[in-house]
């Protein structure tokens, strides 16, 4: 089993500010814009327990790092067909670029494929429903390091014998600014009970961490893979090339878009801190 911490922290800190004492000087860094590409953040959560039939799909433009909020794409045109010809349709909602459609079906292991047509450019992107193992239990404990004590937070889910599994863990939770995420596969440890665990000083009594285990394909899981690597590089440097997901512009494919279309089965438990 291989597992690879991902923290959002990462991504989002493009910005560091050195003190020096006595300095009253105004220092204005000029950050590269990226390019104007759509983003598009399609993914299909099937939460076990539930039937799945409402999903959201956002589109959105990049924007600069001074600019806290990225433009919104409306009226766009977005649908999902399945592997029989049924289609999905998203419908732009009161929130511009947010797209939903209340009469999804999800099925597993089946392929599906997004369209959006949005400002006279077509993009499509394929990918199947993929299953996830039911967490079995959580376990809480201690851990002692240099800084003191941190809560250890652990939970088990058995891996299904004789096929490669792919994962994607997320711990939520009200003291983080944003979840910290886990990828998982199940190179040496197939068919077996896997442990994912989180260790975080901010936790404490009466705190809910909400756990939420993916399965997704190994597509994707190579994607995220990019992404860490990605977040350890100088967050001043422009990036050699922008980290391509699975969405194809049908009318010029260098001109793709950002995002990676999945379909993911989950199991969500939540966790108040002891």
């Amino acid at each position: 089993m291989k597992n690879i911490k991902i923290n959002m922290l990462r991504y989002l800190i493009l910005l560091i500010v050195l003190p020096f004492v006595g300095c009253e000087d105004v220092i204005e860094v000029d950050l590269a814009s990226g390019q104007d590409k759509i983003v598009i953040d399609a993914e299909i959560l099937w939460q076990k327990g539930s039937d799945g039939s409402t999903q959201s799909i956002k589109i959105s433009r990049m924007t600069d790092y001074y600019n806290p909020t990225p433009p919104k794409v409306s009226g766009a045109q977005v649908y999902i067909e399945n592997a029989q010809g049924t289609v999905f349709v998203f419908e732009e909602s009161e929130q511009a670029g947010v797209y939903i459609c209340h009469t999804f079906v999800p099925e597993i292991n089946v392929g599906y494929t997004l369209t959006v047509i949005a400002e006279g450019q077509t993009y499509t992107a394929s990918e199947s429903l993929v299953p996830v193992a039911s967490i079995n239990s959580v376990e809480q404990g201690v851990v002692e390091d240099f800084s003191g004590d941190n809560i250890e937070l652990a939970f088990y889910y058995d891996d299904p014998p004789g096929e490669s599994n792919f994962y994607l863990t997320e711990f939520n939770t009200e003291v983080l600014p944003y979840p910290e995420y886990e990828l998982t596969d199940d190179e040496f440890f197939d068919g077996n009970e896997i442990r994912n665990e989180m260790i975080e000083e901010k936790l404490s009594a009466g705190v809910p961490v909400t756990i939420t285990l993916r399965g997704v394909s190994e597509q994707f899981y190579n994607y995220m893979n990019l992404i860490l690597d990605t977040s350890d590089s100088n967050p001043f440097a422009t990036p050699s090339a922008n980290i391509r997901g699975n969405i194809v512009n049908q009318n010029d494919t260098e001109n793709y878009a950002l995002g990676y279309f999945r379909l993911c089965e989950a199991d969500r438990v939540v966790h108040i801190i002891e």
